[in-house]
């Protein structure tokens, strides 16, 4: 097959891709700014169990009704979102705290302890929510915080996903830098500070952005640990949506998706760049 045919196919393909990602992002600025009784009609076979399921390319009466309840009317709109924010960026800032100085530990411990250390934060980066989840729920228990934020918030600040990031950035840091630092001070620290965060910046950038993506996003944690509806996020509290507001659904959908588009088109080349850097570390 000849090279031309090759980057057709190509870019036929990535464009196909592209434009599959895209439908569920239009289907849903679509139904946001579709009026309720309409929604409800092209939606009542999935709601009502009867009727027909079906959508449009523009709503017959646009409006921006929707918004304007939601953003005006809902109280709980502010609430859920508070507690989106502050879940992410409290988890974010412990997962700073607590994996750029691990991942340091690792990467200039050398030996058997370590390495074996090492492993097994790997095995328990690969092992899914549902496999630990009893055991987290609980030592949560016992600890007494469940049904608050921090039932949430203190195991993904201790997640094993960013320390793994940010050791292959440091290991990929070569030695003679260090040695060279090394000549003119001695101190541990400021090694770590000068030189290896600077130069791990990339990774760091990459795990808090995958992060951030991840925890706002999350499902599984706040739907296991948070009975109390006010302190619920977007992810749990979106499903709770019943038939007579759809489109709420739609607006609460859309105001959640909107900072993740922001963060991949702002951070796109720092994952790249980062994720990139961390896969060409020996």
């Amino acid at each position: 097959m000849s090279h031309s045919v090759m980057s057709k196919l190509s870019f036929f393909t990535a464009v196909a891709a592209c434009a599959l990602s895209c439908i569920p992002v239009f289907i849903l600025l679509v139904g946001a700014i579709t009026g309720e009784y309409e929604l409800m009609e092209c939606l009542g076979g999935i709601f009502q169990e009867q009727g027909d399921t079906y959508f449009f390319l523009f709503p017959s009466y646009p409006t921006l009704r929707g918004f304007i309840e939601v953003l005006l009317d809902k109280p709980d709109f502010y609430v859920v979102f508070w507690n989106s924010v502050k879940l992410t960026c409290l988890i974010i800032l412990g997962q700073i705290f607590f994996s750029v100085p691990a991942a340091w530990g690792f990467s200039r411990w050398h030996g058997k302890l370590s390495s074996l250390l090492f492993y097994l934060y790997t095995i328990l980066m690969l092992l899914p929510f549902q496999v630990t989840m009893l055991s987290n729920y609980i030592v949560i228990n016992d600890m007494g915080v469940l049904d608050t934020h921090a039932a949430v918030i203190l195991p993904a600040v201790f997640s094993t996903f960013p320390v793994f990031i940010i050791y292959r950035s440091f290991i990929g840091i070569p030695e003679e830098v260090f040695e060279a630092f090394s000549l003119d001070s001695s101190s541990r620290l400021k090694m770590f500070w000068n030189i290896g965060i600077p130069l791990a910046m990339p990774g760091i950038k990459s795990a808090v952005l995958l992060s951030v993506i991840e925890y706002w996003n999350m499902i599984e944690q706040p739907l296991l640990f948070l009975k109390t509806p006010s302190l619920w996020p977007f992810s749990i509290y979106i499903p709770g949506i019943n038939y007579d507001n759809v489109q709420y659904i739609f607006v609460f959908s859309l105001i959640v998706l909107t900072p993740m588009i922001l963060i991949v088109f702002w951070g796109k080349d720092e994952i790249s760049n980062g994720i990139g850097s961390i896969a060409l570390k020996k």
